[in-house]
């Protein structure tokens, strides 16, 4: 009975997910980010100076996964987010909406370097194709053709 005792705290034990919580501050004591790690994915919740609510991602081993979701502004009627919709070789690509009260609209796409650290991965964002740039009402206000060439970004002014 004490080996089956033994045995079955054992199973449990190995069970029992890992999940590690750390939270990073500003110098000034104020929240910054917080990673909440579960097995190969981290959640990264981060703040702004004010310690509200800046940007939300999951990063997943080498990538981001799922949607990317910050504010840019809490004062603006809208909020952005980038989809994370493949990964292709050495690097991953996400799409960047912008959600209005009442509709989504599309800003444009972006590629990463997959790394396993988030940090790096999150800094090699790079714009490609078309970008458009809204008004507050949602319209139309300037067009961007990104092109990337061995690393390097270059930017086309579309007239509209």
């Amino acid at each position: 009975m004490k080996y089956i005792i033994l045995l079955c705290s054992f199973f449990i034990f190995l069970g029992c997910k890992k999940e590690r919580v750390e939270k990073i501050y500003y110098p000034n004591g104020k929240l910054n980010y917080t990673l909440d790690q579960r097995a190969d994915t981290t959640k990264i919740t981060f703040f702004d100076k004010n310690e509200n609510l800046a940007m939300h991602l999951n990063f997943y081993r080498d990538h981001f996964v799922g949607n990317i979701s910050y504010s840019k502004n809490p004062n603006l009627p809208f909020k952005d987010s980038i989809v994370v919709d493949s990964i292709r070789g050495p690097y991953f690509y996400g799409t960047e909406y912008i959600f209005f009260t009442k509709s989504a609209k599309l800003m444009g796409a972006y590629r990463y370097k997959r790394n396993s650290n988030f940090w790096k991965s999150l800094r090699s964002m790079q714009p490609f194709g078309i970008h458009y740039t809204y008004d507050m009402n949602g319209n139309i206000i300037g067009k961007d053709d990104y092109m990337i060439i061995n690393d390097t970004v270059y930017k086309t002014k579309i007239t509209l």
